[in-house]
């Protein structure tokens, strides 16, 4: 897959899992990890310009920007055409996916802990097959 593929948790454990999930999906050999939103968006701001798809694995709650945070941001970004988003949460509210499925970015909604069957659904989603 020729996406650029960042994960944006605050949460050190879930990231290193996430990057070997990752990896042995097929998504991606070597996610861009991030534990804030502010930082993931500084980052996103640096490659704007290289016209690639970009793929956010994304948590909801986390301190200073959240994932909500984020997404408000990068809907009214030119860099949206761009984005495909994966919201992964801890939450199992309902209304957190109802919510998250509103945005037009957002392509699928995973409870965590990851697991390789969802990562294979999503990849399905990314890449069309």
């Amino acid at each position: 897959m020729e996406s650029h593929v960042l994960v944006v948790d605050d949460d050190p454990i879930f990231n290193m899992m996430a990057k070997v999930l990752l990896k042995n999906s097929g998504i991606t050999e070597n996610p861009c990890i991030f534990s804030d939103g502010k930082a993931a968006l500084s980052y996103l701001e640096s490659i704007a310009v290289s016209g690639q798809q970009i793929v956010l694995f994304l948590d909801i709650n986390m301190p200073v920007v959240s994932g909500w945070d984020v997404l408000n941001y990068l809907q009214a970004h030119p860099l949206c055409n761009q984005i495909q988003v994966v919201m992964v949460t801890s939450s199992i509210d309902n209304a957190d996916k109802k919510k998250a499925m509103s945005y037009p970015l957002v392509i699928d909604f995973l409870v965590k802990p990851l697991k390789l069957d969802s990562l294979e659904n999503v990849k399905h989603l990314l890449t069309g097959n």
